[in-house]
């Protein structure tokens, strides 16, 4: 969708309506009518009394002044923001005049008497003598603590005073800098110039500019001339050989305009005439007759080439001895010739590239999301915490164990309650009580957690009693500037309900398990939807890697797609491999440019030098224990990516149900350094994503444990997942379909394997083969070597001495048997079949090679 089509609200539209707004707001509180207007004016009329007209009459100024002028009042001067401040500061002194000392503690008796009926009574007036409330709380104070009236009106002139100076201060000192020119100096400048405009203006007629007449010639086959034309620096031609008028040492001019200049000689210089070189078939002519030299005024004309002198003569001896020389070297002619007009050439064109050209990006607004009722489910959960904090403690003091349950927290989906210790007793004590503390609460899941970060007591998480659901829109709203932060995702909220986000860029990769039902595709589309909603195309390109076929079609076309989405294992090992090609590339541009390490100094220094900045890109690999088995390959250029590329912007989404160590190996799991563990099936998947155990007791459905350094230092966090839903993501991803174009990287269209087509292609023509059997052929000759220096030998001594597989040992060991190196009956001695070659050394015999019928039958 084109830029156009993306509306925006009119600057003039925008001021006319919120100034129409400010000046009603304040007119309705000046009036001081009705209830709402009465409360909104409490708290100022409470403490400044009647000088509160002047800040909603200033607020109305504001407004009037957007309505009129259809823009903001310029209050960034710190000049003016202080005089402001005094000025309402000196009327708040005089207000303080009106405000009698009366007894204070009994004045807010009276009044706090009035706010038990609240709506029912009429709050105070502000010019109600009777309430002597002119000068508010802090002018009653004022007047209780300065008696004297005359104290009280200097000090408001003087702050008014001061409000008016600064102000005005930058029209002050610039009335004091501006120089005032002297009366007498103006005067006689002026008599200067009217004695400069009697007198008369001389005007001195320009010498004529001596020309030769030439006439345009053809020149005959077979003919070589030693003039060349005469071009100026305009032309666009190169630089010509020797002409007539720098052979005679003549001058001439140079014109702006792309034309042949004339041959012009100074009359000042002598002038010796060239000697010509005898060309063949030439026959010379009759010099050329000079007309007398003839100067004529002409009228002043602003076209330069129009106004030329187009013939002026030589008399002079100079002058006959050229013509007398051109005469000789001059060709026939033929009259009459017409003039060709030489065009200058045409420039080559250099092709420029162009900068890219970036789309006005307007985020999709956050109202496009759904917010989810809890209050309900809170007071259902802070009813049952309660009843379980007696319980708690009860268990606590049957086992006798020194420590009390002292409070509790309530999360989304589970409740921590402190447990506090007396000074002789350790958590130890309590952690082997979980499983009889569960029993008695009705067999419910618990986890303890011995440490809590800044905390001194110890924490037992049990599920609530209705699990609320953390809306998406809620986690968004939350997250910090887009532009300090464009890559910051939120995890989830904790137990205190505090949303936990940090930044993609420092993760730098994220590892995400969970077994089905755990919400592991739920929290993958919300890191996904909160990407797109705050970072342009421009700046984000995402890559989708979804082996099921069906879990990322809501993004299908995405403008922020580096390519299509991908679904087969042999493309995704193409498209990690043009991604670690990429790496390289701005790699060698950090090390080109020499001031910059990383991707966002580049694109800071782009900025500054007009160039494309490069934008980021993340990868989410969709289930990658089934790329895995499908294609092994893929997993060496993941752990080059995940080892470099962070600083390229380049970062790695991996998701997978299966955290086998097979899978989620010990280099990919070291160089991923986020890990978010959802509820996992056993013990030893949640070993393998955190290093420790508690992912299989989680709840599902977005209960998760983070591991990671952004998020705590120490141990790991118990998080809640946030819930988006199907229509949020086709709202988003249709908005920004409607709004913005789709456009794939070229390099990352074609992931089709070409390596292999090249092998087959050698394997169709016999390279291959007979490579590979030139290899063989040169393995059995150095074992038949090894053997012939042995007694005895078999097929298992081949494969342990010789390093030899099972399959190419045994046909080694029958080809030696037919080229009867070997014999094909076993010795009685079960050391093998015997050597028969010749070459063997009797002394190197081996007693403890020992081979067994059932190894040679094999």
């Amino acid at each position: 969708m084109s830029e156009e089509k993306v509306r925006k609200i009119p600057p003039k539209i925008d001021n006319f309506i919120r100034g129409l707004f400010l000046c009603l707001f304040s007119a309705i509180l000046i009036i001081n009518v009705g209830k709402v207007a009465r409360t909104l004016v409490f708290v100022p009329l409470y403490l400044f009394g009647a000088t509160y007209y002047f800040l909603f009459g200033f607020i109305f100024i504001l407004g009037l002044y957007r309505l009129i002028f259809g823009k903001k009042l310029n209050l960034k001067k710190p000049n003016l923001i202080i005089g402001i401040i005094f000025l309402f500061l000196a009327l708040f002194v005089f207000v303080s005049i009106y405000a009698v000392p009366y007894n204070i503690p009994n004045l807010l008796k009276a009044y706090n008497n009035q706010l038990s009926a609240y709506y029912k009574v009429t709050m105070i007036n502000a010019f109600d003598p009777n309430t002597y409330w002119q000068g508010g709380l802090i002018g009653l104070l004022v007047a209780k603590t300065v008696r004297n009236d005359t104290v009280i009106i200097f000090s408001g002139v003087g702050l008014a005073f001061l409000g008016l100076v600064c102000i005005f201060l930058p029209l002050i000192i610039k009335f004091f800098k501006t120089p005032r020119p002297k009366k007498e100096k103006v005067k006689k400048e002026k008599k200067v110039k009217e004695k400069k405009v009697k007198e008369p203006v001389k005007k001195e007629e320009p010498a004529p500019i001596p020309v030769l007449e030439r006439e345009p010639i053809e020149i005959k086959p077979g003919f070589e001339s030693d003039q060349s034309p005469f071009i100026n620096e305009n032309s666009g031609f190169s630089k010509p050989t020797l002409s007539l008028d720098e052979s005679y040492g003549a001058t001439y001019n140079h014109n702006d305009y792309n034309e042949f200049t004339p041959l012009v000689f100074s009359r000042q210089r002598k002038i010796e005439p060239i000697q010509a070189r005898p060309l063949e078939n030439i026959e010379p002519q009759a010099p050329v007759q000079v007309e007398e030299e003839v100067i004529e005024e002409e009228p002043v004309v602003e076209n330069l080439i129009e106004s030329r002198p187009e013939v002026v003569s030589l008399v002079n001896e100079e002058q006959e001895k050229i013509n007398e020389a051109l005469a000789k070297v001059q060709p026939e002619f033929i009259t009459p010739i017409e003039k060709v007009e030489v065009k200058p050439q045409p420039a080559p064109v250099v092709e420029v590239p162009k900068k890219k050209v970036r789309v006005n990006w307007v985020p999709p607004s956050s109202e496009l999301l759904e917010v989810y009722e809890t209050e309900e489910a809170r007071e259902k959960n802070e009813a049952v915490a309660n009843a379980r904090v007696e319980a708690i403690n009860k268990i606590l003091s049957d086992f006798r164990v020194g420590a009390k349950c002292t409070g509790y927290k309530i999360g989304p989906s589970i409740t921590r309650f402190n447990i506090e210790y007396e000074p002789n007793v350790t958590s130890k004590s309590v952690e082997k009580l979980i499983s009889d503390i569960s029993i008695r609460l009705g067999g419910v899941s618990a986890r303890f957690t011995p440490i809590v970060f800044g905390e001194s007591y110890s924490g037992l998480e049990i599920p609530n009693a209705t699990i609320t659901t953390v809306s998406f829109k809620e986690v968004f709203d939350s997250l910090p500037n887009v532009k300090k932060h464009p890559l910051s995702v939120a995890f989830g909220k904790d137990i205190s309900g505090n949303v936990v986000e940090a930044d993609f860029d420092e993760f730098p990769h994220l590892l995400v398990a969970g077994t089905t039902g755990s919400g592991k595709s739920i929290y993958i589309h919300s890191i996904i939807s909160t990407l797109i909603m705050r970072v342009s195309p421009d700046d984000l390109r995402i890559v989708l890697v979804d082996p099921k076929k069906v879990e990322m079609t809501k993004y299908r076309d995405m403008p922020h797609l580096l390519c299509p989405i991908i679904t087969e294992a042999e493309k995704v090992k193409v498209m990690l491999s043009k991604l670690v090609e990429e790496m390289e590339a701005r790699y060698e541009k950090f090390s080109e440019n020499g001031e910059v390490s990383n991707i966002k100094q580049y694109n800071e220094w782009a900025k500054e030098h007009d160039q494309d900045p490069m934008p980021f890109i993340i990868v989410v690999l969709d289930e990658y224990a089934d790329l895995i088995d499908t294609c092994k390959e893929i997993s060496q250029p993941v752990v080059s990516i995940a080892q470099k590329a962070r600083a390229a912007g380049i970062h790695l989404l991996i998701s997978t149900q299966r955290p086998s160590t097979n899978v989620i190996t010990g280099v990919i799991k070291g160089n991923l350094p986020t890990h978010v563990a959802l509820m996992t099936s056993n013990y030893t998947d949640s070993m393998t994503i955190i290093g420790e155990g508690g992912a299989e007791t989680l709840l599902g459905k977005g209960d998760m444990l983070v591991q990671s350094p952004l998020v705590s230092r120490v141990g790991v966090t118990r998080l809640q997942g946030c819930y988006v839903q199907n229509k949020e993501i086709t709202h988003i991803v249709g908005y920004l379909k409607e709004h913005y174009e789709t456009v794939y990287d070229e390099k990352f269209l074609d992931l089709i394997d070409h390596s292999k087509e090249t092998a087959n292609q050698m394997i169709a023509s016999g390279e291959v083969m007979k490579e590979a059997d030139e290899a063989e052929e040169a393995r059995y000759q150095s074992v038949k070597d090894w053997v012939l220096t042995q007694k005895f030998v078999s097929m298992s001594k081949i494969q342990r001495e010789c390093f030899v597989g099972f399959n190419r040992a045994g046909r080694f060991f029958k080809r030696l048997q037919q080229e009867g190196v070997v014999a094909t009956e076993i010795d009685g001695t079960f050391k093998g079949c015997r050597v028969l070659g010749v070459g063997y050394d009797d002394s190197n015999s081996d007693e403890d090679n020992v081979v067994t019928s059932s190894e040679l039958i094999s």
